[in-house]
């Protein structure tokens, strides 16, 4: 059963990369491609915390996409992070994650415009069908809550009768506000006046922004249009 603490742990890497999309990642979501964890990652690792003043540690770590935690493994016993407000980031793998409110996001592009993703995951459990061919709300929020309080929900696998689907979202960091991320219009809105040159360069370049890679290359570029 999950536990939480308010010992906090930390990380070791410092060194700024943009983007922040590694080719080993992009491996890695291809080798996957036909199965939906709620896990960021298939087993835990061994992740670094930087605390804000400065302290580090490090512990065996993986997010989870549906309590939307950052859970590491002592002797056995998954924890979660608690206080995040204290939390400067947090390094998995190749992946970057930053406390925002109660989540972690994961951190896709550092610039004047950032990018993020918010790792996060729906369930779909058998017994729960609305009828309409699909799950009602009352009956998700149970199972959830079940599996948490039972601990299986910070297994790496959850029990067969239960599935999630991807329900990750992007955000974009603009002198301090959060924009959602999630199709052309939304980030055409952050641009003002370069709908045109955007709208192009995902023509050109066949972008699908349900990709976090072809994302990671629009930002890039739209961080072309900020002085």
């Amino acid at each position: 059963m999950k536990k939480t603490i308010t010992r906090t742990m930390l990380l070791m890497s410092l060194f700024l990369v943009i983007p922040y999309l590694t080719e080993n990642r992009l491996l890695a979501q291809s080798d996957t491609a036909n199965f939906v964890s709620h896990y960021v990652l298939p087993a835990f690792v061994k992740g670094t915390v930087k605390m804000k003043d400065g302290r580090i540690e490090a512990a065996m770590m993986d997010y989870n996409k549906l309590t939307e935690e950052m859970i590491f493994d002592k002797d056995g016993t998954k924890l979660a992070l608690v206080s995040i407000e204290k939390i400067d980031t947090v390094y998995l793998d190749t992946h970057r994650f930053v406390p925002h409110e109660k989540v972690f996001y994961e951190v896709l592009v550092k610039g004047r415009v950032s990018l993020f993703e918010q790792d996060k995951c729906n369930l779909l459990a058998a017994g729960n069908n609305s009828g309409y061919g699909g799950t009602t709300e009352t009956g998700v929020s149970r199972s959830v809550s079940m599996l948490t309080n039972s601990g299986r929900a910070y297994m790496l696998h959850l029990p067969r009768d239960y599935h999630v689907t991807d329900a990750s979202q992007f955000w974009i960091s603009r002198s301090g506000k959060y924009y959602k991320a999630n199709n052309a219009s939304q980030i055409i809105k952050v641009f003002p006046g370069k709908s045109k040159e955007i709208r192009q360069f995902i023509k050109v370049n066949n972008l699908e922004l349900k990709n976090p890679v072809d994302v990671v290359k629009l930002i890039v570029k739209c961080n072309e249009f900020v002085r």
